[in-house]
C-alpha cells in the first residue's frame, strides 16, 4: 500500500480532506495532525473524502473517531464522509461512526449538505 497522505482544498467553507493509504497508527497521525491544523486556523466544516483509502485498521478507527468528536463536540462543527469502500464502510458502520456521520456519493453533495446545516 502506498504511503499515506492528505490532499486538502476548500468547497466554500467547507475543508476537504482527501486521503490516499492505508489508515493505520502511522496515516491516523498524519490525518490528525492534518485535521488538527485546519482546526487551528479556524473550519468546522469538514468532508473526509476517503476514495484513496480502500482500509482503515482499529488504531487508524480510533483516531478518525477522535477527531470527529473534536469537531462535532468540541468545536460545533459538521463531518461528511464522501468515496467509502465497501470495507471502509463495514468498518465505520460497526463502530457505530455512520451515526454520527452522514455519507454522500461526492464531496460536492457532502459539502452541500453540511454547508446548509449551519447557514
Amino acid at each position: 500500500m502506498p504511503v499515506f497522505n492528505i490532499q486538502r482544498d476548500r468547497i466554500g467553507k467547507v475543508e476537504i480532506l482527501r486521503t490516499q493509504g492505508y489508515l493505520d497508527d502511522r496515516g491516523g497521525e498524519i490525518f490528525k495532525t492534518s485535521c488538527e491544523e485546519v482546526l487551528s486556523a479556524g473550519s468546522i466544516l469538514f468532508v473526509f473524502n476517503f476514495k484513496g483509502t480502500p482500509v482503515i485498521n482499529s488504531t487508524g478507527l480510533s483516531m478518525l473517531l477522535e477527531m470527529i468528536v473534536k469537531i462535532i463536540d468540541y468545536k460545533n462543527g459538521k463531518v461528511a464522509f464522501a468515496g467509502l469502500s465497501k470495507i471502509t464502510k463495514a468498518a465505520l458502520q460497526m463502530a457505530g461512526v455512520l451515526t454520527l456521520v452522514d455519507e454522500f456519493e461526492t464531496e460536492e453533495l457532502a459539502a452541500s449538505a453540511i454547508s446548509s446545516e449551519i447557514s
